[in-house]
């Protein structure tokens, strides 16, 4: 589990996070001595089953939201960290409407510096929480009042109690889907060489794999890993992973970049999101440039609006964003977008074609294609995808499509199992038993074909067995391609 902090500059989330594990995450000099933080920051803690709890520490400064957000792509339980002499502050209601974007609906808030404040004004501060967390997931978020400077104090002791046994309680995130980790940050260490970090936001990954760093597509191998700052053998999704890489120089990785299985992203220019404006703000007309954050990238993109002309405050609709250069993202991906002087959050979302086309965009056909895979990141299954594509779809696009589910099952009916996918070499389709039937441009199945007799006319006799597979060696099945199984209801 990785909770990460949030909340405006100088109310104690640095200060907080050596209480509860006893590291100090400003480890830049610059922030010593300043006494701000700049970066983000990192630390562990053991817990009682032998598992690491991990936190990651963000800047509150209005200047480093991009930072903010970096970090806090990849959390699972937020900790919203509030002064008691300063109260709720702007970057408070905004990295609070930037967790809510995100997507992260968990967490708990420190009221910090209680010992500078008499009890009436922790009364107004808490009366001012509760206000501002009253619309939000967070609602009924547990409220620890602290001085997290004092030793041996109480409200400190309470949230440790209380991180530690939802900690012990979180579910573990699935492993069975194809490895991603957004990069955060990289470094060098003497002997070892080249060292990238991040959060593992899918997969798993084992020392001796080849992982491609995406964009750029350059393969590498991973010599070491270290899994919520320890030696391990294998990387898991959810974790903070430290790969030390062969094969590559430090100077061709930078945060914003992905290390992933080389079939789990393809870079593009263009991604069709689902975009949610923020109450507040002006109109977002066509062309708008934005500062988008998606993963650990910053990217400036232009809208393109496919429901409209304009989105408005306060309203959501479906826009394609489009970047002068190649970027990665997965269907389900949450973003930010701020201002074009990147001064104020506007809004978030969800991506839901990272390879969206320049062409017929907002086509009835495309935009029925949209709702079919916002229908299937919903959980409703792949049946409206292939209904919604009466030439097939790519076994690439369904491994993209796959992603966001982390590996769950796909039911699909026998009436799916009709559906075409294209591939380079013409056509297949999954058959009833698991294989995979190679058709090149010829419809499969056959009319006379019934899915629940493989023995009836219309399968070759070498077909009928289960397991078969007809001419040249079959493909592997849709589930070998995903990294899920396919099981009929």
């Amino acid at each position: 589990m990785i909770i990460g902090t949030a909340g405006h500059i100088d109310h104690g989330k640095t200060s907080l996070v050596r209480a509860l594990t006893g590291v100090d995450t400003d480890r830049l000099k610059e922030e010593k001595l300043r006494g701000i933080s700049i970066e983000l920051g990192y630390a562990y803690t053991p817990l009682v089953d032998g598992e690491v709890l991990g936190f990651v520490d963000v800047p509150g400064h209005e200047r480093l939201v991009h930072t903010m957000v970096a970090g806090a792509g990849g959390i699972d339980y937020a900790l919203l960290v509030v002064a008691a002499d300063d109260g709720v502050m702007p970057q408070t209601r905004e990295h609070l409407a930037i967790l809510e974007l995100l997507g992260i609906a968990h967490g708990a808030v420190a009221l910090t510096k209680v010992d500078r404040v008499d009890d009436a004004r922790i009364r107004a501060v808490r009366a001012q929480i509760d206000a501002l967390l009253a619309p939000t997931a967070l609602s009924r978020a547990a409220l620890f009042p602290l001085a997290a400077t004092a030793l041996e104090d109480p409200g400190v002791a309470a949230l440790r109690a209380h991180l530690h046994a939802i900690a012990a309680n979180w579910p573990k995130h699935p492993e069975d889907g194809l490895f991603r980790l957004a990069i955060d940050r990289v470094f060098t260490l003497p002997g070892r060489g080249t060292v990238a970090a991040g959060t593992a936001r899918a997969g798993r990954v084992q020392v001796g794999d080849t992982i491609a760093v995406m964009p750029a597509g350059i393969e590498v191998r991973v010599r070491s890993i270290h899994a919520q700052n320890r030696d391990a053998g294998v990387g898991r999704a959810g974790e903070r992973c430290a790969l030390n890489l062969v094969g590559i120089d430090k100077t061709a990785l930078a945060r914003g970049g992905w290390l992933a299985d080389p079939r789990a992203l393809v870079p593009s220019t263009r991604l069709d999101v689902h975009l949610r404006r923020l109450a507040g703000g002006r109109v977002l007309a066509n062309r708008t440039p934005l500062h988008i954050h998606i993963g650990t990238a910053h990217r400036v993109a232009h809208l393109v609006c496919l429901e409209g002309n304009q989105l408005k405050a306060g309203a959501s609709a479906r826009v394609q964003l489009v970047f002068d250069a190649p970027i990665c993202a997965s269907p389900g991906d949450a973003f930010i977008a701020r201002d074009a002087e990147a001064r104020h959050t506007l809004g978030g979302g969800v991506v839901i074609d990272p390879g969206a086309p320049a062409r017929r965009r907002r086509s009835p056909e495309r935009l029925a294609r949209l709702d079919s895979i916002e229908r299937l990141l919903a959980g409703e299954g792949i049946e409206p995808l292939l209904r919604n594509a009466p030439q097939g779809i790519e076994m690439r696009e369904l491994v993209l499509a796959d992603r966001r589910r982390g590996g769950r099952t796909f039911r699909l009916s026998r009436g799916a199992l009709a559906g075409i996918v294209r591939t380079r070499h013409g056509c297949s389709a999954d058959l009833p038993w698991g294989t995979t039937r190679r058709t090149g441009n010829r419809p499969w199945p056959p009319a006379s074909h019934d899915p629940s007799d493989p023995g009836r006319r219309g399968l070759a006799r070498r077909d009928r067995r289960p397991g078969a597979a007809a001419g040249r060696p079959a493909q592997r099945t849709l589930a070998a391609s995903t990294g899920t199984s396919h099981h009929l209801e």
